[in-house]
């Protein structure tokens, strides 16, 4: 099965023993690929910066420090304020109870609880991706609008590639460059001074 969010993250398992989490944040962007471990966001279309995110909310911790490497997830702002504290079972031990609650970004089972569909939005496929798509807001367009930026922004990457002879076709791939760059400046927040 293909992971919605293109690649699954991994957590290194050997980590410095950093005193605050946000200390950890190079290394999580680092094992989550530059993108948000639970919408698969990249990072390039930020419009405000990822986030430290404890999987298990740092008020629910008993035996688990807060800067435990392993709690920690790179997070888009947008997941990191919808899921916030949002923890139904109160048990840092229990992450659900099969239809409600979390499952860790990094463990394979995530995927499995959602597909992307074609237009970029993302779909829960099961009664626990369900709650989770609504807890993290995944219907928020801005996952399908970034997650299509990225497709024109790979297929221009392709297109550069590409030997072209027609002066017509050169001038159609130049405006498609500069319609991209425009929408991207635009997505990103930049000014455009022109």
């Amino acid at each position: 099965m293909t992971d919605f969010r293109k690649t699954t993250p991994a957590r290194r398992t050997s980590v410095p023993a950093y005193k605050t989490h946000n200390e950890y944040k190079s290394l999580l962007c680092e094992d989550f690929h530059q993108r948000c471990g639970y919408c698969g966001d990249h990072e390039f279309f930020r419009d405000t910066y990822y986030e430290v995110d404890h999987f298990v909310p740092k008020k629910h911790l008993v035996n688990i420090s807060p800067t435990e490497y392993s709690n920690l997830v790179y997070s888009c702002r947008s997941c990191n304020n919808s899921k916030r504290a949002k923890w139904p079972t109160k048990d840092e031990n229990i992450h659900n109870d099969g239809k409600q609650g979390f499952i860790d970004p990094c463990d394979a089972a995530y995927a499995e609880q959602f597909e992307r569909l074609a237009d970029g939005s993302i779909h829960s496929t099961t009664d626990l991706g369900d709650w989770m798509w609504s807890a993290l807001n995944f219907g928020n367009p801005v996952h399908r609008v970034k997650w299509k930026l990225e497709e024109v922004k790979i297929l221009l990457k392709e297109l550069d590639e590409v030997s072209i002879d027609s002066l017509e076709e050169m001038k159609t791939k130049d405006e498609l460059n500069r319609l991209y760059r425009e929408l991207e400046e635009q997505f990103r927040g930049k000014p455009n001074f022109a």
